[in-house]
């Protein structure tokens, strides 16, 4: 209703004017640049009238044109944009596929039609690694340092790389560079303290392992034994420059953060006191970690706290330890060896009896039939009985009778 109204008195005004006009019309003269009109004001109105009507006409069909150029144009966007992705997930079911030469095709497509798209980064780098190609790869990781939302995946592939290489200084580096952002990933510092326990870098390692980043990215346990091991390493070391004092304090701390019955701990602590001329105030130590888990290390480490004591007296000393757990094979081992040294054959013989029964495991197995060797040959004269329990050795001898290696990484530090 209201806007027939405003319609009606619209119309109204109209009229009014258009009948004054027409009753007095007046006169309009214009003169430009030696040009001169002469009409009448009503014609001039409805020439201003034409002409505004003429240019909101023009302006339209503009934006009639324009909005359809940019439709057609982004139209054309999405299906650039569609066939990229298209191509972008071809690739990468290519590469899921084993297909190399359809895995670069498809990097290219994509790459050409998507631009700098993370995603099409990702592509090329998995296709140049499909082919081979590591200089593909390394170029493609490059191009992926430039955005910080890419940046850590190119970090590590070219960490990776380098160490492939054997270029443990480029490695670092990158590494390192992951290491300084805010959002730590944690294949950097596992990365760093390997390169750290390969070069026996503990000091690093130490400063490593002490960060936030490290206790959040291990458990409580796994981060205690990792800092326990690394400072029976730092022992080790300063034990082998004759420095006793600092492997005495690196063994404490070794054992304060692993547990007073750590083994490794313990064993650093014995040899640094013995180192010393102070092992009885190691052997107490010793003596609560066999009650907790015998182990040969711990038998080797006990033995070096007494120095130059005869046999009979190293037999009276293990027999001591023994007690703590007497019925643990270490024990029973540890027992007849020392038994076997002061020729007390019937201890011996008593010790190792079912030692190398089946649910035995083949180390204790295989130790126990070369000590029952030992037995036959030296007690009895039997070469016989002597081959026939070292054939048995030789069949259960375990793989971790073998020398062990310094660790290299930290699944090995773990592990030791």
């Amino acid at each position: 209703m209201g806007r027939l109204i405003l319609y009606v008195l619209g119309v109204a005004l109209l009229v009014a004017v258009a009948v004054w006009l027409a009753n007095d019309p007046g006169d309009v003269h214009l003169a430009w640049h030696g040009w001169r009109v002469d009409t009448s004001v009503g014609v001039l109105v409805a020439a201003v009238i034409v002409l505004v009507a003429a240019i909101l006409f023009i302006v339209k069909l503009a934006g009639i044109v324009g909005a359809a150029m940019r439709a057609l144009a982004a139209q054309r966007r999405e299906q650039r944009l569609n066939r990229g992705l298209t191509s972008l997930g071809d690739g990468f079911a290519a590469v899921a596929a084993g297909q190399a030469s359809a895995a670069r095709r498809l990097a290219r497509e994509a790459a050409s039609l998507l631009k700098d798209n993370s995603a099409v980064l990702v592509l090329r780098k998995e296709a140049a690694a499909l082919n081979g190609n590591i200089k593909g790869v390394d170029a493609a990781a490059r191009e992926m340092l430039e955005r910080p939302e890419t940046e850590l995946a190119g970090l590590r592939t070219l960490a990776t790389n380098a160490l492939v290489a054997g270029d443990a200084v480029s490695a670092a580096d990158y590494a390192r560079r992951a290491w300084a952002r805010r959002d730590t990933p944690g294949w950097a510092l596992t990365l760093l303290l390997d390169l750290d326990i390969s070069r026996e870098r503990w000091d690093d390692a130490l400063a490593l392992i002490g960060s936030r980043e490290a206790r959040q990215a291990f458990t409580p346990a796994e981060h205690a034994a990792l800092k326990s091991n690394i400072y029976v390493r730092v022992s080790a070391a300063a034990l082998a420059h004759n420095n006793t004092t600092e492997a005495a304090v690196a063994a404490k701390r070794a054992m304060s953060v692993g547990g007073p019955q750590s083994r490794a701990a313990v064993v650093a602590f014995a040899n640094a006191m013995a180192a010393q001329g102070k092992g009885a105030k190691a052997a107490d130590a010793v003596e609560r970690a066999w009650a907790d888990q015998p182990h040969a290390d711990l038998l080797v480490a006990y033995r070096g706290l007494v120095p130059g004591e005869t046999a009979i007296a190293w037999a009276q000393r293990v027999e001591g330890l023994a007690k703590a757990a007497p019925d643990h094979p270490e024990s029973r081992l540890a027992v007849a060896a020392a038994a076997l040294n002061a020729e007390l054959w019937g201890q011996a013989r008593n010790r190792l009896s079912g030692l190398t029964a089946q649910h035995m495991t083949p180390d204790v197995r295989a130790r126990a039939a070369r000590m029952l060797a030992e037995l036959e040959s030296r007690q009895r004269g039997d070469a016989d009985a002597a081959a026939d329990w070292l054939k048995v050795a030789l069949e259960f001898q375990d793989a971790s009778a073998k020398k062990p290696q310094a660790p290299r990484t930290v699944a090995e530090l773990l592990a030791g």
